[in-house]
């Protein structure tokens, strides 16, 4: 319980940086998407599962923060990157320094594609193929910069307040 109210108030604090603090260090007018790099962060440290149940409320607040995105487009966006950064952490070296990264940046360049393709389908904003290419570079260049320091971040939530695993001793006993 202690560990989902520290990761949700870290989601509030990451997302109120992203939108009071960034918008200043805009690249071409693209900022960086911090909570999807929270997202792949918490699934590369603990699986798919977790990338999964952090990548729902952080994709829904960022579509609260957003006036022009509907509702639940950030999170079905980051409900991918989450699982599918989540499910490649096996195949990963764990002393490995440059793989986390590279996930990271090639989470980001597929969540932000993948977020402005569906925008596009969904006809919310008129985004050429040039304009989402361009967002996701400048996204996973952000993302490759911030990375460490999202890492980081979760390494220390995860060594505070670990994953609590439930063991029932009902399991299997018959009755």
């Amino acid at each position: 319980m202690a560990r989902a109210l520290v990761i949700g108030l870290v989601m509030v604090v990451v997302a109120l940086v992203e939108v009071s603090i960034l918008p200043v260090l805009t690249v071409s007018g693209f900022t960086p998407d911090l909570l999807l790099l929270l997202v792949i962060a918490f699934a590369l440290d603990d699986g798919a599962i977790s990338g999964v149940r952090v990548a729902l409320p952080a994709g829904l607040l960022t579509d609260l923060l957003s006036s022009t995105a509907p509702l639940g487009l950030s999170a079905l966006v980051y409900l991918g990157v989450g699982y599918g950064v989540g499910a490649a952490r096996p195949y990963l070296a764990p002393e490995s320094l440059t793989a986390p990264t590279l996930f990271a940046g090639a989470g980001t360049f597929l969540g932000v594609g993948g977020y402005g393709l569906l925008s596009a389908l969904l006809a919310q904003k008129s985004a050429s193929a040039l304009l989402i290419t361009e967002a996701s570079l400048v996204a996973t260049v952000y993302a490759i910069l911030l990375a460490p320091g999202a890492f980081a971040l979760t390494r220390y939530v995860d060594r505070q307040f670990p994953i609590e695993v439930s063991t029932s001793s009902n399991v299997g006993a018959g009755g």
